[in-house]
């Protein structure tokens, strides 16, 4: 459960250049080979087969389009891996061109001074609408006011919920009677817990706990990030209710894996009847046509919320082909592709029109208005810079609250009180 956490959580890149070094060249400086041949561009990504062909399909016809651009793309599966990788390669001064960012690892990125100033493209670019972009994503792109990045795709966590198990538990479907309550989803998680099937599940660390602590208006970081709050009242209350899910209540089973996919391989098992997760599994929840099962809305407490998540792609702030670049980017981010991958494999679009046009419309086996509604009350988490380096004190005490050898109240006390020293200790030596 540890090692999940810190692939999710953000890497402190301490190798990469200083801000200071970094050489960076004016959208307009790229200039065409003399000797007539393409630009050659890497793009890096980070996605699993399926979608590397989709991309390579992309890519094929925007060289169609731009017979002067070449576009090596650089594919390393599993976002832990891939920004160690990218990192390496910043580091030898060998830096893709275009290059996606895992949204909890771009901030070690931008703030490291590696990343392009995107404005400084979209200023001189008629064609690129960024108030097509929901704010949100926009605004929780930005590194100390500069734009970074803009979101390619969007997420957010919602309840995929089995409707055969609710029918034969005869249990109405999450939220149909217009309200959805931390009450009524135990009540459900009760009845639909029967012999081997469990009403619930849930992964107890990092981003899988953030919306129910903002649900019980807490958080784990104040409003400023400086420093950390998870032991307070509100947060004590959430995830001792996650806690009594198991210890209490045994309406959902124990982790018995580090492995990521537990949770959704039991759902896909149909040995689970409610799960957390968001669009990326949908494509794996399509791989079982004789499975029944629909999204809604995750129940709220004192207020709805749910967990913000994007997939950054950036320039390098060091690209010899500046414009080129942008033209890639420009395409990759441009209504056209994000309707084609919302099409393709189920990628929630970041564009308003697109996500809130085709998208929306577009025949699908379940209800896509609840991811495209979730975005009016979904959250960023609370990234820091420091985070690879203080997130073991917080997930050290999960884990013992999570299997009963402290409570929620002890556990957190612990866990903020260890962090807090950390980024004291770190955050001074960085003054």
């Amino acid at each position: 459960m540890r090692n999940l956490t810190r692939v999710m959580l953000i890497l402190a890149l301490p190798v990469l250049l200083a801000a200071g070094c970094v050489q960076r060249l004016a959208p307009n400086s790229a200039a065409t080979p003399t000797s007539g041949e393409p630009v050659k561009l890497v793009l890096f990504t980070w996605t699993e087969v399926t979608e590397l062909q989709a991309n390579q399909t992309l890519i094929a016809e925007f060289e169609k389009a731009h017979p002067n651009i070449k576009v090596d793309i650089q594919n390393v599966p599993g976002s832990g891996q891939a920004m160690q990788k990218l990192q390496t390669m910043i580091s030898a001064g060998t830096a893709p061109d275009v290059m996606s960012l895992h949204g909890a690892y771009y901030f070690p990125f931008a703030s490291k001074g590696v990343l392009a100033d995107l404005e400084t493209f979209i200023k001189g670019d008629k064609e690129f609408n960024l108030d097509d972009f929901y704010p949100g994503l926009i605004k929780i792109s930005r590194w100390q006011g500069k734009l970074y990045s803009v979101p390619r795709y969007t997420s957010v966590y919602t309840l995929f919920y089995n409707k055969a198990l609710f029918s034969a538990a005869g249990v109405p479907f999450p939220g149909a009677s217009g309200k959805w309550t931390w009450d009524e989803y135990l009540a459900a998680a009760k009845k639909l817990t029967r012999g081997d099937e469990y009403g619930t599940y849930i992964d107890f660390w990092g981003a899988r706990l953030y919306p129910w602590l903002w649900q019980n208006n807490a958080d784990l970081m104040n409003a400023d990030r400086t420093r950390c709050v998870v032991d307070s009242p509100a947060a004590v209350e959430a995830l001792g209710f996650l806690s009594d899910l198991r210890h209490k209540y045994a309406v959902c089973p124990p982790a018995t894996s580090g492995e990521r996919n537990e949770g959704l391989n039991l759902f896909l098992q149909g040995k689970i009847a409610m799960y957390m997760t968001g669009p990326w599994d949908v494509q794996n929840m399509l791989q079982k046509p004789e499975l029944s099962w629909d999204v809604a809305p995750l129940p709220t407490k004192q207020r709805a919320a749910t967990l913000l998540g994007t997939e950054n792609y950036s320039i390098s702030a060091t690209t010899p082909h500046p414009q080129e670049a942008w033209e890639l980017y420009k395409f990759l981010l441009s209504p056209h592709a994000q309707e084609f991958m919302g099409n393709k494999l189920d990628k929630m679009p970041s564009r308003k029109s697109v996500a809130e046009g085709p998208y929306l419309a577009a025949p699908a086996k379940y209800n896509r208005k609840v991811f495209v509604d979730a975005l009016a009350y979904a959250l960023p988490a609370p990234n820091i810079p420091e985070w690879d380096e203080v997130s073991n004190y917080l997930q050290d005490q999960l884990d013992l609250i999570w299997v009963g050898k402290t409570t929620a109240a002890a556990g957190l006390k612990r866990a903020a009180t260890d962090m807090n020293a950390a980024l004291d200790k770190l955050r001074g030596q960085k003054g």
